[in-house]
């Protein structure tokens, strides 16, 4: 079994064609049919059900599509770190991460970077993804979940959630809100898929009270853009936007709402030192930017 013609396998199952699977990979369509053919009679199955121009995967190759891609990404993360060895160039990193962590939080920490560091990739991740990137090439994962068994990681830091008002609005003068004074105002929330929005809903639930939600938003920037433009009041752990003020969300028992944030990687990475150097890293960047009280433990 080559790596070639699982690249092969893996390009058809993506485009769901051979034809536009051979201009991907630049090979006449014959020779890539010929190619596939040749893999089914090597593992002895059927990998595709061949419909007109159309490539369904069989029940066999189903089965068989994530042991070729964790084989590919093995081989690929194998020959990065051969080519930085050789080359004594620094060795890149990619991260996955929500968007509102890769602006808040990572690309300010990557700012105070030198020369002498790995080059970073970043890459943006449903919160509820996040770690599903780590099968797909990432070299460590931040999520507001915590990491599941079969991974490394660490607790990364804690980030309190905000109420953000307009300065015209008669909160403008605090620097705090309870959640009991939070249900009676119109909000504008993110929605389910982001850990900010699940903490809010269980502290409501534990207070025993119910949201008034207005708009839905799934980026945390349009959330303070409506409220900027008179709409509500945002509820959000980004960094401050358009001029609004901040108050902390206390809970029924006076304890400010936060979400943390967890550091996950593959254990057998070759890269793992410099992978615990950067979670490391990023948690001590938390706490300078944040104060102690951010930090994960």
């Amino acid at each position: 079994m080559e790596l070639r013609v699982l690249r092969y396998f893996l390009a058809v199952v993506e485009s769901g064609s051979v034809t536009r699977a051979a201009a991907e990979v630049h090979i006449a369509q014959p020779s890539l049919s010929r190619q596939l053919r040749g893999l089914e009679a090597s593992l002895g199955v059927t990998l595709f059900d061949r419909t007109g121009n159309r490539m369904e995967l069989t029940a066999a190759g189903r089965r068989f599509l994530p042991l070729a891609r964790d084989l590919v990404t093995r081989a690929d993360t194998a020959l990065a770190a051969a080519n930085s060895l050789a080359s004594g160039r620094a060795m890149r990193l990619t991260v996955a991460a929500p968007a509102t962590t890769i602006t808040d939080v990572i690309a300010p920490f990557l700012a105070t970077w030198g020369p002498e560091d790995p080059l970073v990739t970043v890459q943006a991740e449903n919160p509820v993804r996040a770690y599903q990137a780590l099968t797909r090439g990432a070299d460590v994962a931040i999520s507001s979940a915590p990491p599941r068994h079969r991974y490394a990681g660490l607790p990364v830091a804690r980030l309190p959630l905000w109420a953000y008002v307009p300065p015209s609005h008669p909160w403008a003068d605090r620097d705090r809100v309870t959640i009991q004074e939070l249900t009676g105002e119109p909000l504008i929330v993110l929605t389910l898929a982001h850990g900010t929005r699940r903490i809010l809903d269980q502290a409501v639930q534990d207070a025993g009270s119910a949201l008034d939600i207005v708009l839905e938003c799934d980026t945390p920037q349009v959330a303070q853009a409506m409220t900027a433009s008179g709409h509500g009041i945002a509820v959000v752990s980004d960094d401050p936007r358009f001029g609004l003020h901040p108050l902390l969300i206390l809970d029924q028992h006076g304890e400010p709402l936060q979400i943390r944030l967890h550091a996950a990687w593959d254990a057998g990475h070759y890269a793992l030192r410099t992978i615990e150097s950067f979670a490391t890293g990023l948690a001590r960047f938390c706490v300078e930017q944040y104060g102690p009280q951010a930090a994960g433990i």
